[in-house]
């Protein structure tokens, strides 16, 4: 496995959830020559003190973006839109990842790093998802379905260039940070919003957010890794167990949403002007009992989950409680 001390890198999305703590590992860790783009850099100022550069940078300008690929070695494509408009989302998704592919193949980019989604499979009928179920490019939702198209556009300008693609595609990653699995959620259940379809039973994949990141980073020092797509995930447990312990922390029993009421708003997004934040891709998730086997990331690259289950929700209630809690 390569070293990536010294090694000019690019972080898109540097200041999001997965971007950020990847931009901070690999710099504190890995000794790389970070750069972090995004939009709001005042979140994730912190980083600077990292010895990571952070620029503002907007994916779909394609000029400045050319810049900043130039004289990197490797890319870390983190950056992704969760937009309710679904043009924004597929110029973000699928044309920017599509253009940064090509920038980076003209640019003599080495290794490719594209963060996906386990969203991204057609997993109708099917128990155990692992990395040959087919892609879900046709997909009634937005996000599964832009997330699937860039994976595939990804690969196809890849191959142009001859250059190293690798994809990883996490589950629910949660931890300490402002993730939607970890705010999101928990400021659901102090709003007493429902953050679950019907009793919660069906399963919840969590992952913790250093494990995704661990991921992220062998794909890019592992020459297993080279053209490869990888389920990461842990432990299984139910979406009411799940929440119930941000719900412990606020003092509030986490709520469902029957699920008659989620189709019907899933069904009122097809109605021109009307936007629910329920659509057929979350019906799906939230009422699965689905697994994500992650024994080829285990064969290939030697990836574990490390952190167990009640010690990173440990961490990640002990974060929320010095970070976002205020009682009362």
């Amino acid at each position: 496995m390569k070293s990536l001390a010294y090694i000019p890198v690019l972080v898109t999305g540097a200041t999001g959830f997965v971007g950020s703590r990847l931009s901070e590992l690999l710099s504190t860790t890995e000794k790389a020559d970070v750069t972090g783009i995004g939009r709001n850099l005042d979140r994730v100022s912190y980083l600077r003190d990292k010895r990571v550069s952070l620029q503002a940078v907007d994916l779909l300008d394609t000029d400045v973006l050319k810049k900043v690929v130039e004289g990197k070695k490797i890319i870390f494509h983190t950056a992704a839109a969760l937009d309710a408009n679904p043009d924004k989302t597929q110029a973000v998704n699928v044309d920017a990842t599509e253009k940064l592919v090509k920038l980076a193949g003209e640019a003599g980019v080495s290794r490719f790093v594209h963060v996906s989604t386990v969203g991204v499979y057609d997993m109708k009928n099917i128990k155990e998802v692992d990395e040959t179920t087919p892609l879900a490019l046709k997909h009634p939702s937005t996000y599964p379905r832009t997330k699937a198209e860039a994976e595939k556009r990804a690969i196809d300008m890849a191959k142009k260039f001859e250059m190293d693609l690798s994809i990883v595609r996490p589950s629910m990653i949660y931890g300490p940070g402002h993730g939607i699995w970890t705010v999101g959620m928990f400021k659901n259940i102090m709003e007493d919003n429902p953050v679950f379809l019907g009793d919660g039973s069906a399963h919840f994949n969590p992952v913790y957010i250093d494990d995704v990141v661990n991921a992220i980073i062998l794909c890019a020092k592992h020459p297993s890794a080279s053209g490869e797509a990888f389920n990461i995930s842990a432990d299984v447990t139910t979406w009411y167990e799940f929440m119930s312990h941000y719900g412990k922390l606020c003092n509030k029993k986490p709520k469902g949403l029957p699920l008659i009421v989620a189709r019907l708003m899933a069904f009122a997004n097809k109605i021109p002007g009307i936007s629910t934040p329920i659509d057929q891709g979350f019906i799906e998730m939230a009422t699965s009992y689905k697994y994500f086997p992650t024994q080829k990331a285990s064969k290939l690259l030697g990836w574990e989950a490390e952190v167990t289950l009640e010690e990173g929700l440990s961490r990640t209630v002990q974060w929320l409680k010095e970070e976002i809690y205020e009682p009362g």
